[in-house]
């Protein structure tokens, strides 16, 4: 087996492992295919080095992609739903100091999904029904790219502020749990406002 080879399969251990410690924290259960679908997501913003996922904006994607042929319009979808999850879960807290915060994010992704779902099964490579699970399940596989994020890629002294972040967006109980051990109590303004 080439260098490569090697490469490719302690990377994809490195994120199954990740994946597999996250959703236990984060109390969180799928199956088999979208663990393998997460891990594959993550290997791929891996490789990417530059390789325009962000060039453009995820909005303007997406309604372009509604002009464009199915097979076509199949994959933009799916790089919708595939880079708003990686943003929204990995990079959840320096997303909401930008202009659009992580619920943009979360249900642009979440849309993408839930047209994908109803795609015939013969134009795309990925079942309908992983993308519903994924539409429906959009906020809990952003904790667990969160937890991944926050517990084992980017650790540091704003661990707290993190955590609350998330739990903003989120709701997690685990989070919940985590912040009144350390003292804060978790607060949600009235009216369903994050901010």
């Amino acid at each position: 087996m080439g260098g490569r080879g090697l490469l490719q399969n302690n990377l994809t251990e490195f994120f199954r492992d990740l994946l597999q410690t996250a959703m236990r924290s984060q109390e969180v259960h799928s199956s088999e295919a979208i663990e393998f679908y997460l891990v594959k997501l993550l290997e791929a913003f891996a490789h990417t080095e530059g390789g325009g996922w962000f060039d453009r904006p995820l909005a303007i994607e997406y309604l372009e992609a509604f002009q464009t042929p199915p097979r076509h319009r199949y994959g933009r979808l799916k790089r919708v739903g595939d880079t708003a999850l990686f943003v929204s879960g990995l990079f959840m807290e320096s997303v909401h100091r930008q202009l659009v915060s992580s619920d943009y994010y979360m249900q642009l992704g979440r849309t993408a999904y839930a047209h994908l779902s109803v795609f015939p099964d013969a134009v795309g490579s990925v079942p309908g029904d992983l993308f519903a699970e994924l539409a429906d399940r959009f906020a809990d596989f952003v904790r667990v790219l969160a937890d991944i994020s926050f517990e084992r890629l980017f650790q540091g002294d704003a661990h707290l502020l993190r955590i609350y972040t998330r739990w903003m967006y989120t709701r997690s109980e685990h989070d919940a749990r985590w912040l009144r051990r350390h003292g804060i109590i978790p607060y949600a303004p009235p009216g369903g406002r994050r901010h």
